[in-house]
């Protein structure tokens, strides 16, 4: 069996740089990779779309997306505003749900109040963490 047959998502090239990503289990876009500018465009959320598994409301976003190393920021158009965060914030901080089976994909959830870019600078790559304190001559 190969890789792709145990795959949830399937990707759709627009662009040669931009991928939509399809979850299969329910034919559902998920969002766009970005993959020139390493951003991760999640489909729009509302209200309707939050899990409460912390006591407080959380997005989730299918973990094997989360797992592409193709994008590092993650935007997400929720209700009337743009959350942005990182791809490693997302992974360090969510939960993976415990709803899932053939029918439902596999999420990580972060809650909405950590969907930031505070403090977001320790969850880069180590090569670009280098970048930051070379000193230019």
């Amino acid at each position: 069996m190969h890789a792709n047959e145990l795959s949830q998502i399937r990707l759709m090239s627009i662009t040669p740089s931009l991928l939509r990503v399809i979850v299969k289990q329910h034919n559902h876009t998920s969002g766009e990779v970005d993959q020139a500018n390493r951003i991760f465009y999640s489909a729009p959320r509302s209200t309707k779309n939050l899990f409460y598994l912390f006591g407080e409301p959380g997005l989730g976003i299918n973990e094997e997306i989360l797992m592409r190393k193709d994008f590092d920021s993650i935007k997400v158009k929720f209700n009337d505003q743009i959350l942005t965060t990182t791809r490693l914030k997302w992974l360090k901080h969510g939960i993976v749900s415990p709803y899932c089976d053939q029918r439902v994909d596999k999420q990580i959830i972060l809650k909405v109040s950590e969907i930031n870019m505070k403090d977001c600078e320790q969850y880069e790559p180590a090569e670009k963490q280098t970048e930051l304190f070379v000193e230019e001559k």
